[in-house]
């Protein structure tokens, strides 16, 4: 049963000071932003918001909030780079909270992602928030986060469309809407880019979601009052999990409000290259858009769109962390090999974006590598693990070498490669490992034990 009465502790307001940890220079606030009237200390009280704001952050501010915490929390907080500065050279930053954050420990993980469009503002103050909230609940002793926080890691990125920040739009630096620009069904309208992936905003994502194993994926949009899921076409058919992805879709809208629908993207508007798709498809973690905003004829100010809507943000995420935390949505691989060993996971294959118009005159599809990579060190002195990873069973996608193909109801069952290494990478044993969702493989790594302590001094 979800938790719907839990408090939050006293605000605060963090130490900007500590932004050296990740410094980057200061940008004045979006223009669209900087205009708009600021709530009184007394709404912001009375709403509560963990940081004590009253206005939009800029960029700078973002910086210093990620940086305190991970100043302040080094055993809850720790920073992430993003691997691709933007076009115009940002790097893109974020932060992984967990208890003992240091660890490689396998707990299953939530992302959440704000602003892939730079103008809905909102989406990272809400983004951002939630972020202080877990770390100064779990740092105050709340024994519900920190309970949370024993059993999953939440990796978090308030802006990953950092240029369209700055400039106060909703495109990249290169007037691509990012999220028309992941690769699978992609088509090449107006703002979908040059190429599937041509976007470094968008290869971050996916850099981030093939390297961490997401039970579930949240990018946070506004505004209209929806929780949309895969898939972004009509022809494309129900997901093979629209149960599971309805079920946490249809929690989270009722959260919001009686105005909040849940529904599959393509029965709000149909659309192509988001990242919901790619996400859902490749890795089947569950995968959602959620967008908050005001009801009809209500202004849209901080106060409307960030103050009044934290308390169900709050608890909206915490349905989407309690979801990742639970053992029946992904799948667990365990077993016991030498401590200090390098375990690694692996599978790569091909997608396709929609049929268009090639340079040959043809009109088909591209196709592109989705490779997945996950890696985890033995660090218990027996050598046991638990790892909690996406099943490796994957979900037929409409979208393939000879066109679209909806309706889809099966599943590639795509062994992941599982290989157990020396740290200089040298691999002693590789195993394959079918596990599907709920499930728990165990696997043999006796040949990995024999080899890496011949082969240690």
């Amino acid at each position: 049963m979800r938790r719907t009465d839990h408090s939050r502790p006293r605000r605060r307001t963090l130490v900007l000071a500590a932004a050296a940890v990740l410094a980057v220079p200061a940008v004045a606030v979006p223009a669209a932003v900087a205009t708009e009237p600021s709530p009184s200390s007394a709404d912001a009280e009375a709403a509560g918001l963990p940081s004590g704001n009253t206005a939009y952050r800029t960029l700078a501010d973002y910086e210093a909030d990620m940086a305190a915490l991970v100043a302040e929390h080094p055993d809850l907080v720790k920073p992430v780079t993003l691997p691709y500065p933007t076009t115009s050279g940002r790097t893109v930053r974020g932060i992984e909270i967990s208890t003992n954050v240091q660890a490689d420990d396998g707990k299953p993980v939530f992302v959440d992602v704000g602003m892939h469009h730079g103008n809905e503002f909102p989406s990272g103050e809400l983004t951002m928030e939630y972020a202080i909230d877990l770390v100064e609940s779990a740092a105050a002793g709340d024994r519900y986060v920190t309970r949370l926080l024993d059993r999953a890691r939440v990796v978090v990125v308030p802006i990953v469309n950092v240029d369209g920040f700055v400039r106060g739009r909703r495109q990249t630096d290169t007037n691509t809407d990012m999220n028309r620009n992941y690769g699978m069904g992609w088509l090449p309208i107006s703002t979908g880019g040059a190429a599937p992936w041509s976007e470094p905003e968008t290869r971050n994502i996916e850099w981030l979601l093939s390297t961490r194993q997401a039970v579930v994926f949240n990018t946070q949009h506004t505004c209209i009052q929806v929780v949309l899921y895969p898939p972004l076409q009509l022809a494309a058919g129900p997901a093979q999990d629209v149960g599971r992805l309805h079920a946490l879709a249809s929690e989270i809208a009722a959260i919001y409000g009686p105005g909040y629908d849940a529904l599959p993207s393509a029965e709000d508007y149909e659309t192509t290259g988001e990242a919901i798709d790619w996400a859902y498809y490749a890795t089947r973690g569950l995968s959602i858009t959620t967008e908050t905003c005001p009801d009809s004829g209500v202004a849209r100010t901080y106060q409307t769109q960030v103050l009044d809507v934290y308390d169900e943000h709050r608890e909206a995420m915490f349905t989407a962390l309690e979801t990742a935390a639970d053992p029946g949505q992904y799948a667990v691989i365990d077993g016991k090999g030498p401590k200090g060993a390098v375990l690694r996971i692996t599978k790569a294959f091909d997608m396709y974006t929609s049929p268009y118009l090639q340079p040959d005159g043809s009109t088909r599809p591209t196709s592109f590598t989705t490779t997945l990579e996950s890696d985890l060190t033995i660090d218990s002195r027996n050598g046991k693990f638990e790892w909690a990873v996406n099943p490796s069973y994957r979900p037929i996608p409409a979208y393939q070498e000879d066109g679209v193909h909806g309706f889809q109801t099966g599943f590639y069952e795509e062994p992941w490669i599982l290989t157990c290494e020396l740290p200089d990478g040298t691999v002693l044993q590789t195993v394959p490992v079918n596990v599907n969702l709920g499930e728990t493989a165990t696997v043999d790594l006796k040949e990995c034990r024999r080899e890496f302590h011949q082969a240690r001094p």
